[in-house]
């Protein structure tokens, strides 16, 4: 029987709607990631998107799926393109790396 892939989902976001648009949007977050998952050989199972909120605070609908997700040990893996997308508060990103993401495996 073939060994499975690891498991992943990938967080985008964007802040604003002109952001959405122009800047880093969503489209290229996408794209990037799926890119990303396929080039280490894991298996993309969700992709979850936050569309105009801020990262000042945690209180978004999809990082809360990514928080369910992930303390559900329902991926091995979260993929995000850059850092801040998760959060521009580094006491927020600690608590996502050390009380989510390694707590959770």
């Amino acid at each position: 029987m073939p060994a499975t892939r690891p498991t992943a989902i990938a967080y985008c976001r964007v802040s604003s709607a002109e952001q959405a648009r122009e800047g880093v949007s969503l489209a290229a977050q996408e794209s990037r990631l799926i890119a990303y998952a396929a080039a280490k050989d894991l298996d993309l199972v969700a992709i979850i998107r936050d569309e105009g909120l801020s990262a000042k605070t945690l209180q978004r609908p999809g990082l809360a799926r990514v928080i369910l997700t992930c303390t559900a040990h329902q991926t091995a893996n979260v993929l995000v393109v850059k850092l801040d997308r998760l959060s521009r508060r580094t006491r927020d990103l600690l608590y996502l790396v050390e009380d989510v993401f390694e707590k959770n495996g």
